[in-house]
Formats: structure tokens, C-alpha cells, sequence
């Protein structure tokens, strides 16, 4: 007897129409003449590919790409403009925050309502509801109305629920982003469990680490088409690749006229040919006012040339070009390495070294933070940097650069294809007597 795939996925394609305005679509809707007011977005574009029961499917690639399009198709959520998919069992999914919920119902009375629309009877969903509430520990919350949750309740209600009903297919997108670190990895371990028993698992995430740790192939979505799929850990090395080449492509301003035009604008003495100067107006930030980070660059210490990847241990020189527009006391520079979970490796601010920076005025100028790299394991981090100030013992941030370079650690060392973050280069076995 053949054994059926879990999901079937047939030249999946999904055509959105774009509209300036609301008043577009009604004159488009009344012109006598047929006249489009539109233009048309391929979000996925004959997408093909079968699911075997008990797999683990990891979905990458860049901010639409069609990856949660895709999720919302298998989920019945949307429908496809062409094409077909099967899916061979029950399928719950956790594609968006509150995605589902009443908003004027309980949290027990949501729990019935989402349960009806998944075809599972009153009595049967009777049988689960309190090991669902235990998962989801949100106490007293369960018999309040959703719309008094925080984002932390919908996600423990929400993935309780998916996971609980005990599903043959599990599809979930960035959910387990929101939320605290526990229920986080509360939530990987019952995936775990759902993998150990030979559940079938769509994982949308950016986490790379952890496409490379639960699933058993990762499948690369790019402008709508797959670009590649196949063994987690070489699909998203090359994802990793082609997104560090994006970056050097998008941003790479690192010819000798751009340096010395940068240079020529701060009436700097030295000059930094080999520098990649990254611009920062494509990056998110936010921040108060009163500062702008308008570039950075990342150099070796001793050679003033331009680094990106790394082995661990080097002297590091970065670079920020930055204007201040009012005389404030007690401004700081703030650097923040970032995981592949997001989190924070390590931090520098220059007020807790007590170094003032003295800034003059509405004059762009370069500052230098000089650090040494540490070891770190193999994997994609960033650089975030801010200027910040205290104020009635409060810290600000004028402007916070989120992830404004990229870097790569990659050593051929075993020891820092550890799986962690901190790589301990020496350590001592041995067995006592």
C-alpha cells in the first residue's frame, strides 16, 4: 500500500491586485470602458512540491517572498489563483497574532468557536480544554474577552490550542516570535515532541538556526518562486550567502570617490579608501530626535580594511558618521551584537566606560569604537548602534539603528560549528579515579 504525502502542492500560483486608493477600485468597478485602475503582484508563481508525512518543512526567504502567502493557502485561509494542494489529514495553523479569535469572546468560548470551525465537536474539544489551559498558563485571562490579551496571551492561547487538538499537520508562521523566552522554549519542545512522533511541520521563520535544528528540509522561496530546496543546513548557507551578497550589492558604497566624498564632508585628516561605507537610511530605527547615524563602515584594527567575516578574536575599528542638531549633556554611543534569535551577544555604551564624547553642533563627525571580536559560533549576526543620553537617570535613545551591518562568522574550527552562541576554545576533559 502507497502512502500518500501529507501535502501535495501543484503549480501553486496567487495574483493579488494593487490599487492606489479605495476610490480606485470603485472606478474601476463602474468605468464604462473596462478601464484597469490596478497593476497585478505575483506573490507565488507555479509553485510545486509534495510534503511526506512526518517531515519537517522550513520556509525561508526575504519579507515577501510568498512565504506566509503560501502558509495562508495550505491553511485554507486564501485561496490560490491557480493550481492545487492537497493535505492529507487534519491541519491546524498558527499564521498571525490574535489570527482567528473573537475579540468579544472569552478565551474558553474562542477555544469552542475555533474548534467548530476546525470540525471538532463540542464534547470532544470538552476532553482537551483543560490541558490546553495548562499549556497556555494564562490563568484568569482564559475567562476574559481576547480583546483585554496582550500579544503574550494571544500567542500562549493561540499555539496552546494548535498544538493541543493533536493535528497531523502542524503550519506555523513567525507566531513563536511574540512572547516570553520560557514559553518560547516551551513551545520548541512540544514541536520536538510533534516531531518525535512523526507529526508533518511547515515552520516559517527568519531564524536560520533554527530551519538547521528541527527541520528535516528547508525549502527557499524567493519573489515567489522556489530557488532552492533540499538539506536544511545547505539551503540556508546559501540563502545566508546570497543575503550577505544583497546587503554588498544594496549598500555598497565603497569606491574611492565615495570615501573621499565622505571624507571631504567631515574635513577628516585621514583617509579610509578601503572602507565600505554602509548607508543607513535602508535600515529600521526609530529614536527621539536630536541625532542621525547616517553611515557605518567595519574595519580591522591594525589595517583599516573593511571586514565581514570572521574566525574570532580579531581587532576590530567601527566606524559611524553621525550628526548632532542640539548641545546635549551626557550623549553616549551605544553597540549591540545581535544572534540569530535577535538577542543581544554583547553589549558596549560608552557611558558606563565613563568616556565622553564632546559633539559639536550640526558639523557631521566619525566616531570609533575599538573592540575585540569574541568567539562566537558559525552563523549570520548584526551590529546595532545608537546615540543615546541620560536623562533624570533614564536612558534615550536620539537615533537607534536596528541591524545596520551584517556580519558572518565562518571557522572551519569543529568547535565553532558548535550550534551555540559562545565558542570556549579550551576546555579540559578528564575522568576521576
Amino acid at each position: 500500500m502507497t502512502i500518500k504525502p501529507a501535502i501535495i502542492i501543484k503549480s501553486i500560483s496567487k495574483t493579488y491586485k494593487l490599487y492606489h486608493s479605495r476610490y480606485d477600485i470603485v472606478k474601476e468597478f463602474v468605468h464604462p470602458f473596462g478601464r484597469k485602475y490596478n497593476k497585478k503582484f505575483e506573490a507565488l508563481n507555479n509553485v510545486s512540491f509534495d510534503v511526506e508525512k512526518g517531515e519537517v518543512i522550513g520556509i525561508i526567504g526575504q519579507n515577501g517572498s510568498g512565504k506566509s502567502t503560501l502558509l495562508k493557502i495550505l491553511a485554507s485561509v486564501v485561496s490560490p489563483s491557480s493550481g492545487e494542494f492537497i493535505c492529507n489529514g487534519r491541519v491546524t495553523a498558527l499564521l498571525e497574532l490574535g489570527g482567528g479569535f473573537n475579540m468579544e469572546l472569552t478565551g474558553i468560548e474562542n477555544i469552542y468557536y475555533l474548534g467548530a470551525i476546525q470540525g471538532i465537536s463540542k464534547k470532544e474539544m470538552k476532553n482537551k480544554i483543560q490541558q490546553i489551559l495548562e499549556f497556555a498558563d494564562i490563568g484568569e485571562y482564559a475567562y476574559q474577552p481576547v480583546n483585554t490579551y496582550s500579544s503574550g496571551m494571544y500567542v500562549r492561547l493561540a499555539f496552546s490550542m494548535a498544538i493541543n487538538i493533536d493535528p497531523d499537520i502542524l503550519i506555523t508562521d513567525e507566531a513563536l516570535s511574540v512572547g516570553d523566552i520560557r514559553f518560547q522554549q516551551k513551545c520548541y519542545r512540544k514541536i520536538r515532541e510533534f516531531k518525535d512522533a512523526g507529526k508533518t511541520i511547515l515552520l516559517c521563520t527568519h531564524s536560520l538556526a533554527a530551519i538547521k535544528d528541527f527541520c528535516t528540509r528547508a525549502v527557499w522561496l524567493h519573489e515567489g518562486e522556489i530557488k532552492a530546496q533540499g538539506d536544511p543546513y545547505f539551503v540556508t548557507e546559501s540563502y545566508n550567502t546570497f543575503m550577505l551578497s544583497q546587503n554588498s550589492k544594496a549598500t555598497k558604497i565603497n569606491s574611492n570617490e565615495k570615501s573621499e566624498e565622505i571624507n571631504s564632508q567631515l574635513n577628516y585628516p585621514i583617509e579610509f579608501p578601503e572602507l565600505i561605507w554602509q548607508d543607513l537610511n535602508c535600515c529600521e530605527s526609530y529614536g527621539v530626535g536630536n541625532a542621525d547615524i547616517q553611515y557605518a563602515a567595519l574595519a580591522e584594527r591594525n589595517t583599516l580594511k573593511h571586514i565581514s567575516e570572521f574566525k574570532g578574536g580579531e581587532q576590530l575599528r567601527l566606524f559611524l558618521k553621525i550628526n548632532i542638531n542640539d548641545k546635549i549633556d551626557k550623549v553616549g554611543i551605544k553597540l549591540t551584537l545581535n544572534g540569530s534569535f535577535g538577542g543581544s551577544v554583547l553589549k558596549i555604551n560608552s557611558l558606563q566606560y565613563s568616556q565622553k564624547l564632546n559633539f559639536q553642533t550640526d558639523i557631521p563627525q566619525i566616531v570609533v569604537i575599538d573592540f575585540d571580536f569574541p568567539n562566537l559560533g558559525n552563523g549570520r549576526y548584526t551590529f546595532s548602534f545608537g546615540v543615546i543620553s541620560i536623562e533624570k537617570m533614564v536612558e534615550q535613545h536620539l537615533h537607534w539603528v536596528h541591524d545596520g551591518l551584517i556580519i558572518e562568522v565562518n571557522n572551519p574550527n569543529i568547535l565553532f560549528k558548535t550550534g551555540a552562541q559562545i565558542v570556549i576554545k579550551d576546555a579540559l576533559f578528564n575522568i576521576l579515579d
